[in-house]
């Protein structure tokens, strides 16, 4: 019965070692991608669109088909994908979770695109 147990849990210890994470799968090279961990920042646009900061100095926009105003801003936002790598484009298994139990509400991300670059400004002579 012990011999059993054992080889069982080495079977399942090796099938943890020979399957690759998700954490260890690279985004697709010719994509413009995120890590969902690199999210730093959040920021309401418009009814639709809300801003993300990822790292120190990458901006996108996430468009939702639902009244961005009415996530709760004032406690926890999250970014919820089906894998940890968020690519420009269809929004398609991405959503934005706000507030606070007992609601909390799920807002489907419809489209994701970089946000344009920040004009440097412009020094007087």
């Amino acid at each position: 019965m012990l011999r059993t147990l054992s080889i069982a849990a080495l079977a399942a210890l090796a099938a943890c070692v020979t399957q690759p994470s998700d954490e260890a799968a690279a985004p697709p090279a010719d994509r413009d991608c995120f890590n969902t961990r690199m999210v730093n920042g959040y920021n309401y646009i418009d009814e639709n669109h809300i801003g993300i900061s990822v790292g120190a100095n990458r901006r996108y926009i996430l468009t939702t088909m639902f009244n961005a105003h009415d996530l709760d801003w004032t406690q926890q936002i999250a970014l919820r994908s089906t894998s940890n790598w968020i690519c420009t484009g269809n929004g398609l298994g991405v959503e934005l979770i706000g507030g606070q139990r007992p609601i909390i509400r799920n807002y489907p991300v419809s489209a994701i695109e970089r946000a344009p670059d920040e004009a440097p400004a412009v020094e007087g002579s």
